[in-house]
Formats: C-alpha cells, structure tokens, sequence
C-alpha cells in the first residue's frame, strides 16, 4: 500500500526534526561550552546564512541548485569550532523555516543536509590530519577525502527524506539528477568557493567573510539586469507566456530525454471539454482566465521532479516520473474533481453544469516503447474519454493488447499482430468513429462466443476477424465513409464493396486465411438478403454470425448524424424482432444475456467532441 502524501509530507517533517535533534545532541555532548567570541561566530554564521538565502544568490546548473549557503558553512568548519557552525546552522534552519509554512520541514531538511555533510566531513578531515586545525590547500589527498565524504553524507540525508517525502519511482529520478555530471560538477564548484572562504577567513577572520560575502552580493546587483534578461529569454523558450506552464516545445524536449535515459514514467492529459463554445460565448479574455486556473491548479497537483505544461490551445499535460497505475488514477480523478468545482461565470450557458476536462493516460514502458506510441496511445485515451459524454479519466488499454497476449510469441504471430497495428493505424487516421466501433466489435462478439462455447482456437480467430472485418474501408474515400448524413445508391455501392476490398487485403497474409470467410460475410443475413454472396442460414460461418450481431448492436447502440441511439433496452427489443430474418435466432438470446451481463460499451456523438 503506497502511504497517502499527507502521511509522506509526516514522516518527511519527523525526520527533519529527528535529524536535528541528533546532530545536535551529538555536537554539544562531545564539545565544549561556547565562548563569547564562538558567539558571536554562530550569529555571524546565522546571519550570513539567512543573507544569502533570502537575497537568492545560488550557483544553478538547469535542474540542479545548490545554494551558497554551503559555502558559508564549509568555510566556517575549516575555521571555527564544529559546535559553533551546527548552531549557527541550528538557528539559520528555524528562521529560514518560519517563511515556508505548511511545507517548513523542506527547509529544516534542506539546512540539516548542508550542515551534516559539513560536519562530518570535517571531522573526517581533522581525523585524517591528526587534528590540526586549519586548512591546507596543498592537501590534495585530504581535499579530496573531504569532498567524496561530503558529497556522500548530503546524498544519504536527501535521500532518506526523498523515500520518505516522495513515490519511490519520484525518489529514483531525483536520485539520478543529483548523480548526473552536471550535478556533481557544481556541487565541486560549490566546494571549492567554498575553500577559497575558508583560505580567506583564515587570513582575515569575520571581517573577511563579511567582505567575501558583500563582494557577493555587488557581484549579483552588477549583472543582475544581465541575468534577469537571460533567464527571460530562456523562459521563454520553454514557457507558455499565458499560464507560466511549461510549452510544447519545453515537454518534447523532456520526453526524449526522459526516453534516452529509459526512465518509467506516465504521460497525462488533459482536454478542456467544450473550450471552444466557452470561449465563442464569453471571448478571449474570460477563455484565457480559464486556461490561467487550470494550469495553477496542475501546478498545486504536481510534485517534485514532474512537469507540467501547456501541449495546445485547450490540452495540458503533466508528465510524472514512475508508472504506479493505481496512484496516477487516483491523482487523476482529484485532477478531474478539481477543476469540475472551479468557480467560473456563464458555464451554464455552455456545459450542463460546470466547465469539465476529460483526462487520458498512458505510460512507458508498459505501453509504448517511443516516443510517437506514447503520444498515440494518450491522444486514443483522451479520445474514448470524450465519446463517454466528457468528464472522464480513462487509461489507455486497447483490445489489441490483449489479443496480443493470447499469442504464441514466435514470427508468424507477431507479424498477425504488426499487420493488425498498420491496419489499424491506417483506419483510426481515416475515421475514429470506425476505430472504436471496431474494438466494441470485438467486445461483444468476444461475450457471445464464450456464452456459447466457441472452441479456443475458434475464438482467437474470431476476435482477429473481428479487429479486420471493416479494414476494407481504408479503400473508400473518407468524404464517404466520413459522411454526415444518409448515403447515395451510388455511395452506398461504394460502401458495401469494403467486404471484398478488405479480404483482397488481407488474402495475402497465410496466417489470417481463417479470418476471410469472417470478413467477407460478416454482412450476410440470415434469410438470405445480405450481401455479397446472398448466404443465409447455416450456410453463413458461424463467426460471420456472431460478428453481424455484434457489429448490428453496436450500431444501433452507437449515436450517428443520421440515427437516433437505442438504450438496451429498445435494442434487445430490435434483436428479437429481426431473430430469423437478419439474425441466427439461436444466438440471438444467448447474446442478449450475455450483453446484459456486459453492459452497453461506452460511445458516443461524433457532434458532442470539441
């Protein structure tokens, strides 16, 4: 069971306290009481160290920030007794505190990492110099034990808080920034200004750290304009200038990273159901009011190491490191609930009740191996989350996926399962509407062979017929197939060909030779008046059978321009009427209680998406 981000953010603020309470226990029990010059050190140090936190002057590497306060606090523990910087650190950790609130215990840990790794790494230092103090920049050896000790104790503290504070998959991603190149290059950098303090109050005292430290700060004032207008400009390369999220450019980036490094991690969207009428009806400036709340909201929703950002017009999207299904769902639906209770002006003018979002979610590994598949497979989710009538999280899951796991994994079946994908493809860019039609399809064609006992290897077959039976269509032109309306006899001719063109496509593959009689008369009736051959009864193959009840159901379950959709109830009602003439009256009941017990499949109006 993953502990909720309450109990996390609990156990984060313990540790932080605990940790305190034993590195100072640990510094005033094995040292002596301070003087009156040590206090004024430990409130110099505590001084200097709220200075520069508050006035934001860190050393920065993209990611990875790492402030001056640990130079301060290097410097300091080369030349001042250890008790003296652990209070010092004490007391800058409780003022520094006071500005973070609820969420108080990041700073306490943040100052605790800083203050441990220095500490114990001049202990070490003093350790291996026989316990003279002072520095000595000739030392490499030492030096170098000092930074690898350092190094190693600020990992271990920041660590322990991440597992406690943070998901696992979140703590791992973190874990992995701080040991990149780019972070331990700064957290050298860091070290070695660090050093240059430490050489400098040696041969100066206080009044040489305070000089050092107001060198600093005319430094920052100097070429603060300088710095200001280069962080603009790189903002806004990777922001969108309405939300302040990151743009479509900045998350293509952190996807192909994210790639390359192999890292698991989820890909969630988000589409504003109805912006467009929102924004026909109020303008612009209320539209853009909107966008503004619901990137904020994304924002107080995400965690450390995920990024948020604005993909279009009206889609955001929030990529989060690990691939916990059941916590992304979770997070998810607060997403969803979130924004339905967003207090907005005129939404009942456009929506039902409130102004909604419908959310699709994909992850790697797990269901794609790139790039382009992951996004396919998020844009498949949001969309079946649309045609459910809006407002809906859905996971990405295809029936595909499962029919591919039903195959023996050697050449012959994996190449039914590429060719299936390439169809596929191909179809769902020609019409959607065919798309999710087709997995229904094979759903409810699937509970009606079971009902009856269709023999395994019967059924396999069946449900890849089932996935090819309209793969004839990728043939007629889209303004047919795509048609808004009744068809023409000549259109119509034009359509009732797909069954022919869809075996000449598929007669090719050896492998799929069981499927052709599925494809070709999956139109046929039973009384003969089908086409293309006019088949009826007995003489129809029994998966043709099955899929006409399936696909004639869904059909008439499934909102069209030019139909009116049937509940359950009026098409349980069609099937029993049309038993002996369009379908076998021996499969008509078993399929009834087999699509009571399954429900209506979700679908819906072409016209609602927007």
């Amino acid at each position: 069971m993953v502990p909720s981000k309450k109990l996390r953010h609990s156990f984060a603020a313990v540790y932080a306290v605990l940790g305190w309470g034993a590195l100072l226990t640990w510094s005033v029990t094995t040292h002596r009481a301070l003087s009156i010059p040590e206090w004024v050190v430990l409130y110099t140090l505590a001084g200097l160290l709220l200075l520069v936190e508050r006035f934001h002057i860190p050393v920065t590497a993209r990611e990875v920030v790492i402030s001056l306060e640990t130079v301060y606090l290097v410097a300091f523990s080369w030349n001042f007794p250890l008790k003296t910087v652990v209070c010092g650190g004490f007391l800058y950790a409780i003022v520094s505190s006071l500005r973070y609130k609820g969420n108080w215990y990041t700073q306490a840990m943040n100052a605790l990492a800083y203050v441990a790794a220095a500490s114990v790494s001049i202990v070490t230092a003093h350790q291996l110099a026989g316990f003279q103090t002072g520095l000595n920049i000739m030392n490499i050896p030492l030096l170098m034990a000092y930074f690898v000790v350092y190094f190693f104790v600020n990992i271990v503290v920041v660590a322990i808080y991440l597992v406690l504070q943070t998901t696992r998959e979140n703590t791992k991603f973190l874990l992995r920034s701080i040991f990149s190149v780019r972070a331990i290059l700064v957290y050298t950098i860091t070290l070695m200004i660090g050093m240059l303090m430490a050489i400098v109050i040696q041969n100066a005292g206080l009044g040489g750290a305070i000089l050092f430290t107001g060198l600093i700060i005319l430094v920052a004032w100097s070429y603060g304009d300088y710095f200001k207008m280069a962080n603009h400009f790189k903002e806004l390369a990777i922001r969108d200038e309405l939300t302040g999220v990151y743009n479509h450019r900045h998350i293509q980036f952190v996807l192909d990273k994210w790639f390359a490094a192999e890292t698991p991690f989820a890909f969630l969207m988000l589409d504003i159901d109805h912006f467009k009428r929102y924004n026909d009806v109020w303008g612009h400036v209320q539209g853009d009011e909107v966008l503004r709340k619901i990137a904020t909201l994304l924002q107080e929703h995400s965690q450390t190491g995920e990024v948020c950002a604005r993909y279009s017009a009206d889609e955001f999207v929030l990529a989060l490191p690990g691939s916990d299904l059941d916590e992304l769902q979770v997070r998810a639906e607060a997403i969803r609930q979130a924004v339905e209770q967003m207090e907005l002006p005129g939404v009942e003018r456009v929506a039902r009740t409130r102004l909604t979002v419908s959310i699709g979610i994909a992850v790697y590994p797990e269901m794609a191996d790139n790039k382009k598949d992951l996004l396919m497979r998020v844009d498949d989710a949001i969309y079946k989350a649309k045609v459910t009538g809006n407002n809906q999280v859905f996971l990405y899951e295809s029936v595909l996926d499962e029919v591919q796991q039903d195959l023996v994994n050697d050449d012959p079946e994996q190449e039914i399962v590429r060719t299936l994908r390439v169809f596929l493809a191909i179809l769902n860019s020609k019409d959607r509407y065919t798309y999710a039609h087709t997995e229904r399809d094979v759903n409810y064609a699937t509970a009606l062979a079971k009902k009856i006992g269709l023999p395994e290897e019967r059924l396999r077959y069946l449900r890849l017929g089932a996935f090819l039976h309209d793969i004839g269509k990728v043939e007629v032109p889209t303004e047919i197939l795509t048609k808004r309306g009744p068809l023409s006899k000549d259109e119509w001719v034009v359509m009732r060909n797909h069954v022919e063109l869809g075996v000449s496509i598929v007669r090719p593959i050896q492998s799929l030779a069981l499927c052709l009689p599925i494809i070709r008369h999956h139109h046929e009736r039973y009384d003969g008046a089908g086409y293309p051959d006019g088949l009826k009864t007995q003489n129809i193959p029994l998966e043709a059978r099955i899929l006409t009840i399936a696909d004639s159901f869904d059909a008439m379950t499934t909102s069209r321009p030019y139909q009116r959709k049937r509940n359950l109830e009026e098409a349980i009602q069609e099937l029993r009427q049309c038993a002996g003439k369009q379908f076998d009256p021996d499969l008509v009941e078993p399929f009834i209680e087999a699509v009571q017990a399954l429900g209506i499949l979700p679908s819906g109006s072409q016209m609602d998406l927007a």
